[in-house]
């Protein structure tokens, strides 16, 4: 097998890790003006707010994003359209009713926590409102990447918000000379509801998922309804990582510390949504080999995201080695502080590649349920490791507990995989680029279990 032969893969990835580029630029130029025109502790109060309305929105998805892959791929593949589409419209159904309760539990949550505190308050109900459009931006890209429409499912989040975010922060500065918490936090929800219906109109006509749908029989629903719970807390863990990170780093330190660790996190991260790329644009093509059973293929494309997604981390750690305090300095004179944290988070990027497209095999085989126990233990060693780092380490405490989360999930993912479907999915796998897998006799991952 040759690494040449992921071209194909190599040129989507490159493609739309451009797009992320030009949408970092963006988000760079824009986490640039606010460290430069918001006090520390507004803009640590932003990441908060903002990382809750992700998060929460993310939760309230219910893992429909997660197996559209493998339930959309399924039913284009035998002629089942109004399956397919009785499936978009109940998750569509599903989700917007649980961003609804999740929104309104979130303030009431808050609302409670701070004593009526309405510099508290009102940030959240404003932020709260982005809850359903960001439920909706990860359903809908969901169902982008399953139709192989990447563009639109990485387009209007990445690149047309942040480009649009900077836009305005801009006019607001030239206007007002400086940004205050409330106004960011409302063009910030703002954005994310017209976004949102934009791409949900898009997906649904270019993505041939619209028209009639059959009623499912309440057995298929309740099967749909479960496969996504299961993938919740994977979902968070491999995607929202920074995110939740923000959100535990807010119960732990000053908002202006916030502000230099939310800002490290951003960059890191930013710089590990290229391995995200590379995994979620194998999901497609790992459930057709999941379809006709070719072990080949899937072994192709792990050998080849191996190889681009580390070689791209292990080069973004280098050059945060070389010049991370350097650049930090461009956002004032206190975040140089983060240089140590931004190496660690960059170093928990390479880490997540180094662990190969575990979870994309889980999903498109449908066993992802599989995953749920590994990322729970990830999850509490994370949230153990926060709790008992950055009281007395600080910002490199709650780094550390990052990477110790993501470490876990990255091993046993891996190990999950190996055990249920045979495969090596970890750089190893390099060692030996033409395994033949001996898939346990108990695992159906090569079949469609519900139709």
């Amino acid at each position: 097998m040759s690494i040449l032969r992921g071209g194909k893969l190599m040129s989507k990835s490159v493609g739309l890790t451009g797009v992320r580029v030009a949408g970092a630029g963006a988000g760079f130029m824009t986490q640039l003006l606010l460290a430069r025109t918001m006090a520390p502790a507004d803009l640590g109060l932003f990441y908060i707010f903002s990382s809750m309305a992700i998060v929460l929105g993310t939760v309230a998805a219910i893992g429909y994003p997660g197996i559209a892959n493998q339930f959309i791929v399924r039913y284009k593949a035998r002629g089942k359209k109004r399956s397919l589409r009785a499936f978009v419209r109940t998750a569509r159904r599903d989700t917007f009713i649980a961003s609804i309760f999740v929104a309104i539990f979130c303030v009431a949550a808050v609302a409670i926590g701070s004593g009526g505190n309405p510099e508290i308050i009102w940030p959240t109900v404003i932020a709260a409102l982005a809850i359903p459009a960001f439920t909706t931006l990860r359903v809908s890209g969901g169902f982008a990447n399953a139709v192989e429409r990447f563009a639109l499912s990485f387009l209007p989040d990445n690149l047309i918000r942040p480009v649009l975010f900077l836009a305005i922060m801009a006019i607001i500065v030239s206007v007002n000379g400086s940004l205050g918490l409330l106004p960011v936090v409302g063009v910030f929800a703002a954005l994310s509801v017209a976004v949102a219906a934009m791409q949900t109109w898009a997906v649904g006509w270019s993505g041939g998922i619209a028209g009639s749908a059959a009623t499912p029989h309440r057995r298929l629903t309740r099967h749909w309804r479960m496969s996504g719970g299961r993938l919740v807390i994977p979902l968070l863990i491999t995607s929202l990582f920074a995110d939740l990170s923000i959100l535990g780093a807010g119960f732990m330190l000053e908002p202006a510390e916030v502000a230099i660790f939310g800002l490290c996190v951003k960059i890191a991260f930013m710089s590990g949504f290229f391995v995200q790329v590379v995994h979620q644009i194998a999901i497609p093509r790992f459930a057709r080999s999941a379809l006709t059973r070719n072990q080949a293929d899937t072994n192709e494309v792990i050998f080849q995201t191996n190889a681009i997604a580390a070689g791209a981390m292990a080069l973004a750690l280098l050059l945060a080695w070389l010049g991370g305090s350097e650049f930090l300095a461009l956002f004032g004179d206190e975040f140089p502080a983060g240089y140590t944290v931004l190496l660690i988070l960059v170093g928990t990027q390479l880490v997540r590649a180094l662990g190969g497209p575990a979870l994309s095999l889980l999903i498109a085989s449908g066993l992802h349920g599989r995953s749920l126990h590994v990322m729970v233990a990830s999850l509490a060693v994370f949230v153990g490791s926060f709790f008992a780092l950055a009281p007395s380490l600080g910002l490199t405490g709650a780094a550390l507990a990052v990477l110790a989360g993501s470490a876990l999930s990255s091993a046993g993912l891996a190990v999950v995989v190996r055990r249920e479907l045979g495969y090596r999915c970890d750089i190893l796998a390099f060692l030996q680029p033409n395994p033949s897998p001996e898939v346990p006799g108990r695992s159906r991952a090569w079949e469609g279990k519900v139709s």
